[in-house]
């Protein structure tokens, strides 16, 4: 299984993330003003962005901790996202026990597999750019389905070598056997 296809859920994401940055980007939609951009989350309107929330209170201002809370998941998500990425990444770059179907040798590792170790677990942070450049509205759906997606991947995955609850099932598993 490729480490990479955890983003084709992200690809069918984007219509609707980009119909959002449209929606609160434009002062006008279809010749007539655009009324969404009258709608706030607590003091922060939906179509500003962080520039803007520091440009009308500062950091510690109404706008500006909105943007601080939403960060505060990101980052959150982000970190999760970095640990279970990082186990998984080792689980996977380990070498290969024995020679598989696809013509593999044992001992070998997967090809390119060293430079996703190094940068998959990383790119969880980009969220928190992204929410500093788009407008509130379209971060504020980019903070709910990662955050949704990383409950979700706990979840399903809970049990799969690499995981928090997969090693220590395993561990767990081990003593067990070892004990009888």
């Amino acid at each position: 299984m490729s480490p990479l296809s955890g983003c084709l859920p992200s690809l069918f994401q984007l219509p609707a993330f980009f119909l959002l940055y449209h929606l609160f980007s434009n002062r006008t939609i279809g010749g007539e003003p655009n009324a969404l951009l009258g709608h706030a989350l607590l003091a922060a309107p939906l179509g500003d962005r962080w520039a803007d929330a520091l440009g009308r209170g500062g950091m510690f201002g109404g706008q500006g901790l909105v943007y601080v809370g939403l960060f505060s998941i990101v980052a959150a998500v982000a970190a999760f996202n970095y640990r279970r990425n990082k186990r998984q990444m080792a689980v996977a770059g380990a070498p290969m026990p024995a020679a598989g179907g696809d013509g593999q040798q044992a001992g070998q590792q997967i090809p390119g597999m060293g430079a996703m170790t190094k940068v998959m677990p990383l790119m969880s942070f980009l969220t928190l750019f992204t929410v500093a450049v788009v407008p509130l509205a379209a971060a504020l759906y980019v903070v709910t389905s990662t955050t949704w997606s990383a409950v979700e991947r706990a979840v399903l995955y809970r049990d799969m070598p690499g995981t928090a609850s997969g090693a220590a099932g395993g561990a767990a598993g081990k003593a067990l056997r070892s004990s009888t």
